[in-house]
């Protein structure tokens, strides 16, 4: 009994680890790919300020500076639509939502020093149309994304606009997009515009560090649970196993007897010789006593 109910439990047990590892080997997956994620995005985002340093650099020099301007526009912009790809694929909902408000972020900040980019190149009637397209982009994209922010940044995004660099910098951009002077001077300008471009620039940084501890933190919630649970399928399956085998060993052995008549040897040709003497022995022997002669085989 115990070699038939080995069998099945065995089987039991064997497939409670191929289920519990194939649920490890899932939250392994999940975990990887989140954490792999906020990494390229934090990559992403410093190549992304690169080529806004370079930027500035390459519309200060002599040419083409409309062609330049598009030639790094569409390189950031490939580089934020594969980011939005990125928060789409996000394994967590949470995560998703998080990344996809730092995506809007680092764009709404890309707004913001692609026009500051452009004023500080000079603006002539060709390019004024593009400055104020980009200013009202950011400008609006920023409304929208920060009322998504994290308390403290929603306060670090009150305060900036509540600023003295933000009026500043505003008054010179609506002036620009208006075609009319400036109310500040230059230095007042630049030094306000660094304020603004490194506080977004900085909200940006943090929004990607949230929504990536979110993604380290939720894979490794996903693969906590799936070893307990692993190991619960598991030892409830060695648990089934071991009250089966117990439940088997109490079990009666039945035993099977043959009837009496198979119990017999069957005879063989010696003992059919042997029987057949004897009878021969005793007819001949009572022949000779009653006088006939027995001829019988």
């Amino acid at each position: 009994m115990l070699s038939i109910a080995f069998v099945p439990s065995a089987a039991l047990v064997l497939v409670a680890l191929f289920i519990g590892g194939f649920l490890v080997q899932q939250a392994i997956q999940d975990r990887d790919d989140a954490e792999g994620g906020a990494v390229v995005m934090a990559e992403a985002s410093r190549g992304i300020a690169s080529l806004q340093r370079e930027r500035a650099v390459a519309l200060r020099a002599p040419g083409s500076r409309s062609a330049t301007y598009t030639a790094y526009a569409d390189r950031i912009d490939t580089s934020l639509s594969s980011l939005r790809e990125i928060a789409r694929a996000a394994p967590d909902a949470e995560v998703g939502y998080q990344q996809t408000i730092a995506v809007e972020l680092l764009t709404a900040v890309e707004g913001m020093d692609r026009s500051d980019s452009l004023a500080v190149a000079g603006i002539d009637d060709e390019g004024r149309r593009d400055y104020a397209a980009a200013v009202g982009a950011y400008r609006s994209r920023l409304d929208a994304v920060a009322g998504k922010l994290t308390e403290s940044s929603r306060r670090t995004y009150r305060d900036l606009v509540g600023s003295v660099d933000w009026s500043r910098f505003g008054a010179v951009e609506t002036a620009l997009s208006a075609a009319t002077p400036p109310p500040v001077g230059q230095d007042a300008w630049r030094a306000a515009a660094g304020v603004v471009g490194r506080t977004l620039g900085d909200l940006a940084a943090r929004q990607i560090e949230y929504s990536a501890q979110l993604a380290v933190d939720g894979g490794r919630r996903v693969l906590s649970g799936a070893l307990a649970a692993a190991a619960a399928i598991s030892l409830l399956a060695v648990v089934v196993m071991a009250i089966v085998m117990q439940l088997a060993s109490r079990l009666p052995i039945p035993i099977i007897r043959c009837p009496s008549r198979l119990d017999a040897a069957p005879l063989t040709w010696s003992h059919l010789v042997s029987d057949y003497a004897e009878k021969s022995t005793l007819l001949a022997h009572t022949s000779r006593r009653s006088g006939r002669a027995d001829l019988s085989g």
